[in-house]
């Protein structure tokens, strides 16, 4: 196994252990506490794995220079991570965690294939191919199904 499909199996255990979680929340305390709950615990954790990063790893800390050095488009994952969780927390008591899950993975994949192909953000191009396109459209029937049924 390689390290890309443990990345592939683990980030897929959590995003699922994800949505239960946060659904559950939810339903315990509404949807805006779950929000804030999930937001607050999850900074603590960051706080912990930067310290752990900058004390025991000794990764040098971030530079004012640099962070301004920081291309404008490496500022939105925090406001990405908050849509993402915030639809999974109004939407996955509703329409259940596959529906859920299954759309977010295949906009992901597409878009993430969108960007591959005119190389935004860097990335290095990779044309949007015949068969890319029609795993593309894979994925879409496949979410059709787990929606329909």
């Amino acid at each position: 196994m390689n390290i890309s499909n443990l990345n592939i199996e683990t980030n897929t255990h959590i995003y699922i252990k994800l949505l239960a979680a946060n659904g559950a929340m939810r339903v315990a305390a509404g949807r805006s506490f779950s929000s804030v709950t999930n937001f607050v615990v999850g900074l603590f954790m960051e706080i912990l794995a930067f310290l752990f990063d900058i004390l025991i790893v000794k990764t040098p800390k971030p530079t004012v220079k640099r962070l301004k050095e920081a291309p404008w488009y490496s500022w939105i994952g925090g406001i990405l991570g908050t849509y993402y969780v915030i639809v999974n927390i109004f939407t996955v008591t509703q329409m259940g965690a596959g529906v859920v899950l299954s759309v977010f993975v295949c906009s992901q994949v597409i878009t993430a294939c969108i960007m591959d192909h005119f190389g935004i953000a860097g990335i290095q191009k990779r044309k949007f191919t015949i068969w890319r396109i029609l795993g593309s459209l894979g994925l879409i029937g496949c979410v059709a199904v787990i929606t329909i049924f």
